[in-house]
């Protein structure tokens, strides 16, 4: 099956480079592509590829904090199994499918929440002010699981349907290691798709999309080297299938973005509160401005494992309503929720 297409790209040099560059993107092979055709494909397709986004030193320094994260060494993460005294690096990291909110214990983490590539194609499909309220570390060594087909919408609710992935390659993520698969065009109706349990062994415990008019054969692989960004919309459906490579990991580290200018109802309102102004305040800024400087930062996620469902899932689903539910009471916090999996 063919991989995933990128949109045309124009090799410019001299003044008409330096023109292009005023009111594009360059990456670091040095292709410029304008924000026009960004946004175009992004729209039609609800994702976008960007190839050579980060330099092999930065891939290398993402994977070097994976595994100092994996081995507790940036601090507690719940869920983290106790060190076992002479094991190898691999031991550490094939113990882990995937960590909720590496940035809050991670520097470096944190700081890649904005890079500058990230931030750049952001305010082209978002807007000039965009915020991150989550990330997410995956491992994913051989013989994880994958997920079932989902939309990070269902997980994450926004007002204003700006909710966008930004997926960072940290190895080559092909067709046999576990690569994304996404149904392009397929955020387009706006329908957050209903979920339920399944007992696929093939993906985690999180639930499965069902009831949208598309099937299997729409979608298409998204393969792509180390050091690609992949970004998609929050609607678009996509899944991943289980690391069937003979060795190695596909770590990604994605992180999810939308625009600051609209309030994130990803909490109960509070007491004096109403629903239409429930806001979700543990957020980074990464471009812009926030439109709303008055409102106090809260400190809500913690950092958390995510069960792969390889000792099943009666833990995960310990709370099965809780995770159709937009609002979290009772002091469940996004760290405790079911977020999406890529």
């Amino acid at each position: 099956m063919a991989s995933v297409p990128t949109i045309p790209v124009a090799h410019l040099g001299g003044k008409a480079n330096a023109a292009a560059a005023s009111h594009g993107l360059e990456t670091s092979n040095g292709v410029v592509e304008s924000a026009e055709s960004i946004r175009e494909f992004y729209a039609e397709n609800g994702y976008y590829i960007l190839p050579d986004a980060l330099t092999a030193a930065e891939v290398e320094a993402l994977r070097a904090e994976t595994t100092a994260i994996c081995k507790g060494e940036r601090g507690d993460v719940d869920g983290f199994e106790p060190n076992v005294p002479g094991e190898v690096e691999d031991d550490v990291l094939r113990r882990y499918l995937c960590i909720h909110f590496p940035h809050k214990i991670s520097e470096v983490m944190l700081g890649y929440l904005g890079h500058r590539h990230i931030a750049e194609v952001l305010t082209q499909v978002i807007g000039p002010n965009v915020k991150c309220m989550q990330s997410m570390l995956f491992i994913k060594a051989t013989g994880k699981p994958g997920q079932a087909w989902h939309q990070d919408e269902f997980f994450i609710p926004t007002r204003d349907r700006t909710l966008t992935g930004a997926w960072i390659a940290l190895d080559d993520a092909t067709v046999e290691n576990g690569c994304l698969w996404v149904i392009p065009g397929s955020h387009k109706r706006g329908i957050i798709w209903p979920q339920h349990d399944h007992d696929d062994p093939r993906f985690d415990c999180a639930g499965e999309a069902y009831g949208f008019p598309y099937s299997d054969e729409d979608s298409i692989p998204v393969e792509v080297k180390a050091g690609a960004l992949v970004f998609f919309n929050g609607y678009l459906l996509h899944r991943s299938f289980p690391n069937r490579a003979q060795s190695g990991y596909r770590r990604v580290l994605v992180n999810h973005y939308m625009s600051a200018e609209s309030y994130l109802p990803w909490r109960s309102p509070k007491e004096t509160e109403h629903m239409a102004t429930a806001d979700y305040r543990d957020v980074v800024m990464i471009a812009g401005e926030d439109p709303y400087p008055w409102k106090s930062y809260e400190e809500l996620a913690l950092p958390k494992v995510r069960p792969s469902g390889e000792g099943g899932c009666e833990n995960w689903r310990r709370y099965p309503k809780r995770e159709k539910l937009p609002f979290f009471k009772d002091g469940f916090r996004p760290g405790d929720a079911p977020e999406d999996d890529d």
